[in-house]
């Protein structure tokens, strides 16, 4: 590591001590985390890419994932543009529709043991793919 990466406090995590609580147990935890406004821009840049951008299949583990949507719902509700993330992520968006819908076609067709779907999980697996935006 050079001299200068580690004098560097960019990339160094803002240390802000949460309060001490945990309701639950495992993965039902609730922790307080403090984010700045960038760290969440990036973590929803992140998520966004992931499902909207990534071209990967494998990348459908995670697009459609409850908990990254929770992550997701939970960055836009703490963003200081929330009323504009809200309205924009409120109307279809037929470009990443078009391309979820295209992904999804693909990794059904990459299978090695096909697997029975019905029209109606195949529309639930789009809508959670699809979060934050609704389908056309």
């Amino acid at each position: 590591m050079s001299e200068s990466r580690g004098s560097d406090s960019s990339h160094r995590p803002t240390k802000h001590r949460a309060p001490e609580l945990q309701f639950k147990g495992g993965e039902e935890a609730v922790t307080p985390v403090y984010l700045t406004q960038g760290e969440l821009n990036a973590l929803r840049k992140a998520i966004m890419y992931l499902k909207f951008e990534c071209e990967e299949t494998d990348s459908l583990l995670y697009a459609g994932s409850p908990l990254l949507n929770s992550v997701l719902e939970k960055a836009f509700s703490a963003d200081v543009y929330r009323e504009f993330a809200e309205s924009f992520h409120a109307r279809p968006n037929p470009h990443a529709e078009t391309f979820m819908r295209k992904k999804l076609e693909r990794s059904y067709a990459e299978e090695l043991a096909p697997r029975e779907r019905s029209e109606e999980l195949k529309a639930e697996i789009l809508r959670s793919c699809m979060f934050p935006f609704p389908l056309s």
